[in-house]
């Protein structure tokens, strides 16, 4: 996803996260908000960097707008982090903190067991081909045995 994209879904997700403090919703039950917000924020964060090192292109122009998302994006983590401390206490930003972490390992383990089973999936493919070719040998020795060739 592009920062601009990134930026959008964030914005998006923090006028929600704003919304739901204001009218007195815990930190638990905007989870799936935090989630997108706090991974659009680490897309804007993590396409600024890879915007420094690239060497092609208009290195300038995309270095500028993924600079601007990414200012955008620490105001709004800036913002959010006082609203929430103004309102529930210094203790409620660790808390987000914690569902952030949370959700990160969350999201590693869903990783993991993806990629676990894609490489089941095609060990049990492999076995099977295998099976069959080694079949498939044994099937033509008979025959060629049976025929007396």
């Amino acid at each position: 996803m592009d920062p601009l994209s990134a930026l959008a879904v964030a914005q998006t997700a923090y006028a929600a996260i704003r919304k739901g403090f204001q009218v007195g919703k815990e930190v638990e039950s905007m989870a799936g908000d935090l989630g997108r917000w706090m991974g659009a924020i680490h897309t804007v964060k993590h396409s600024h960097e890879k915007a420094k090192k690239r060497k092609f292109g208009s290195v300038e122009e995309e270095a500028l707008e993924t600079f601007a998302a990414k200012k955008k994006a620490e105001a709004m983590e800036n913002e959010l982090r006082n609203f929430i401390n103004m309102n529930y206490g210094p203790s409620a930003w660790q808390e987000v903190i914690r569902v952030q972490a949370e959700l990160r390992k969350q999201r590693a383990q869903e990783i993991e067991r993806a990629r676990k089973q894609r490489e089941d999936l095609i060990l049990w493919i492999l076995t099977i081909l295998g099976i069959a070719l080694i079949s498939g040998i044994l099937i033509l020795i008979l025959w060629a045995a049976i025929n007396g060739t």
